[in-house]
């Protein structure tokens, strides 16, 4: 109920500023990306106790696949930025990056909350090609695919190693 809800006010947010200030704005650009990046931990952890777990089961992506989408080069930029490190310690304790023990919940939420916000990325790229701002439209997907597809991918490679374990 609170991602319908959180994508409704979003979408709703979305339009008043694209009135206000047109889609091909700055400022529809960088009001997508703050709702995107800010309502994705809520929207992922509601979607994620209503996604079956058989459905988790079934999404997997192989050491191979990762390497050729270049998400493990993803995964050593956040770890040399320190933002796996930061990651690690909210998981409480399991700093030391050993993956056995983990609760894989807090992953599929953040799985599920990034895939939610890359959507919305594309629908106002989508929205904002339509209107003509093509340099919205490259700018809502350079962020999509940076700040919400790669962190799926790498989410659903982590999932796919704690099956593993």
């Amino acid at each position: 109920m609170a991602a319908l809800l959180l994508t409704v006010a979003a979408v709703l947010g979305l339009v008043i500023v694209a009135d206000a200030t047109g889609v091909a704005s700055v400022g529809f650009v960088v009001t997508t990306t703050l709702l995107g990046l800010g309502l994705a931990p809520f929207v992922g952890d509601s979607l994620e106790r209503h996604i079956p777990s058989s459905q988790w089961d079934r999404i997997s992506l192989s050491r191979d696949a990762s390497r050729r989408w270049g998400v493990e080069l993803f995964n050593a930029f956040l770890s040399w930025i320190g933002w796996n490190r930061l990651i690690f310690s909210l998981r409480r304790g399991q700093a030391s990056g050993a993956m056995k023990g983990w609760e894989s919940r807090p992953v599929r939420a953040a799985a599920a909350g990034h895939a939610w916000a890359f959507l919305l990325h594309v629908a106002t790229a989508v929205w904002a090609g339509v209107a003509g701002g093509w340099v919205s439209l490259v700018s809502l997907l350079t962020v999509g695919v940076v700040c919400h597809l790669y962190p799926v991918l790498l989410q659903i490679h982590v999932l796919t190693r704690l099956r593993e374990w």
